[in-house]
């Protein structure tokens, strides 16, 4: 976004800001927390923080720094509320999509960094991890809360975690766990019972399929080749073809979803096709 756009665009972001900010408590957090979204929304490359205050007038590197990486406020409420007003602005067939957010790094520090998977690069990287809840529609997707992945050996690393201000409380939890802690809190901001797209990387898992059926959650996921499955339970009479709550609306996200996301090939890309084979709950 150029300045002229952002100028624009003013009055809608003064009005959206003003309804989520003020859950940060003091006036400066406020400010700041204004100036660190307008800094994302401009144009260039770097989003760290000096580069980022260069782009926004009035900005000081060092109380956005402390902004960021020190301030005590709390998240959750803040992502409860933006929660809140996205539902009363998308469409009723929303879904939630989970996924897999990578941060690419050079060095060693950052939280959670390590050689994994890394989606944005499409290979095996240096990069950070996080588990995200998104809620999407065929035109629209939000991001609405996630977890930051910490591989075993951060865990196992006091001298690390202590550098790094990682709290004694933190323990390993897979992926699959952070996926269903982040599905528990949007379930508990009201987002209701919407159907749950995923991708192999989850959907394979029989433990993890039975717990989204435990929270009374439709879900099309994907899952690897080698799985076996049953048209019906075993024992159990034939269920109802088509799922209202698992149709086209559901495919069709997942569809959009990947063309967003991958612009080639990636292995762990939603394929519209294969959800399809799976969209009927165990």
């Amino acid at each position: 976004m150029q300045p002229a756009q952002l100028r624009a665009a003013e009055r809608r972001l003064t009005r959206f800001l003003g309804d989520l900010t003020p859950l940060l408590g003091r006036v400066e957090r406020q400010t700041h927390a204004g100036e660190y979204v307008r800094g994302l929304l401009l144009d260039g490359e770097r989003k760290s923080i000096a580069p980022l205050t260069e782009r926004v007038p009035g900005a000081d590197v060092q109380a956005l720094r402390q902004f960021v990486n020190q301030s005590p406020w709390e998240w959750a409420p803040l992502q409860a509320a933006l929660t809140t007003v996205m539902l009363d602005r998308l469409l009723p067939e929303a879904v939630l999509i989970l996924d897999e957010t990578s941060f690419p790094k050079q060095g060693k520090h950052s939280v959670g960094v390590a050689r994994q998977y890394c989606g944005a690069l499409g290979k095996t990287a240096n990069c950070q991890v996080a588990v995200s809840v998104h809620l999407g529609t065929g035109t629209t997707c939000l991001p609405l809360t996630w977890g930051l992945y910490l591989p075993q050996a951060w865990i196992d690393d006091p001298a690390r975690r202590t550098a790094a201000r990682v709290p004694d409380t933190v323990t390993y939890r897979t992926k699959n766990e952070l996926a269903l802690e982040a599905l528990d809190r949007v379930q508990a901001w009201g987002v209701g019972a919407r159907v749950v797209l995923a991708d192999a990387g989850y959907g394979t898992s029989h433990d993890f399929r039975a717990a989204l059926t435990a929270r009374a959650l439709p879900y099309c996921v994907q899952v690897a080749a080698s799985v076996k499955g049953w048209t019906r339970a075993p024992g159990s009479a034939p269920r109802r073809r088509g799922d209202p709550r698992v149709g086209a609306t559901a495919r069709r996200v997942a569809h959009d979803h990947v063309a967003r996301r991958h612009q080639g090939p990636a292995p762990l890309a939603l394929r519209a096709d294969a959800l399809l084979a799976v969209a009927r709950r165990q």
